[in-house]
Parts: C-alpha cells; sequence; structure tokens
C-alpha cells in the first residue's frame, strides 16, 4: 500500500475513516455539533477520494453532489442517493441549535456514513494499492 503522503487519494481516505471514528468519540462525549461535523467530513473526504481517483472534479459544495449522482449511477447502489442528503444533513446539524439537536437520529446518520464509506470504496480502483 502507497503511504498516504505520497498518494492524496490514500491520504483522503485515512481522514474519511479518522473522522468517521472521531464522529462516535464525539457521540460519546454528548458533543452532537463536532458528531455531526465529523460525520460529514466522513463522507466529503470520501468523495474528493473517489473524486481524484475517478477525474471527477469535487472544488465545491455543488460538486459534492453532483460527484455523488456520478457515484450512484456508477455503483449502481441507490442507497447513496439517501446517505448522501444525511451527509448534509449532519453538516447543516452544525448551525442548529443545541436544544434541536437528537442524538439518536445523529448516530443513525453517522452509522450511515460507515455505510457511505463501504459503497464507494470500490469506486478507488486500484488507487490505494
Amino acid at each position: 500500500m502507497t503511504s498516504a503522503t505520497q498518494n492524496p487519494i490514500a491520504d483522503y481516505v485515512q481522514q474519511a475513516r479518522g473522522f468517521l471514528q472521531k464522529a462516535y468519540d464525539y457521540l460519546e462525549q454528548g458533543d452532537l455539533h463536532q458528531a455531526s461535523e465529523k460525520g460529514w467530513g466522513a463522507a466529503s473526504h470520501m468523495a474528493k477520494a473517489v473524486g481524484l481517483a475517478r477525474n471527477w472534479p469535487y472544488d465545491n459544495h455543488s460538486e459534492y453532489r453532483r460527484l455523488m449522482r456520478q457515484a450512484t449511477e456508477a455503483t449502481g447502489n441507490d442507497t447513496l442517493r439517501f446517505l448522501h442528503g444525511r451527509a448534509e444533513q449532519l453538516h447543516m446539524n452544525y448551525y442548529e441549535r443545541a436544544q434541536f439537536l437528537d442524538a439518536g437520529t445523529i448516530r443513525q446518520d453517522i452509522d450511515g456514513m460507515r455505510e457511505l464509506l463501504a459503497i464507494m470504496e470500490p469506486l478507488l480502483g486500484d488507487a490505494l494499492k
């Protein structure tokens, strides 16, 4: 496997996995804002990895949506359509007042980000080898 410092795709994947773990850590600490934002970060960084591997540009939020549509078509897995929306909801949680955040819903959404990473990983092809 190529070192993440030498391979930007591997670096994005490593960051995505790290953000996912931090999302669970923050959730256990009760910091729902940070848990949400790290869940979003996991999805966003995996999308960046896939974008690089597939030559699909991803430089802004609207390109994230386009890339996720492409990923849904490429995998044939319509679950991505739902999960990428849950990622965006996690991102929006950061701007909500704490009293409106629900730990159970955020846990489900973070669990969805674990699934999103697993569905998207095959799109990386040989980029991590």
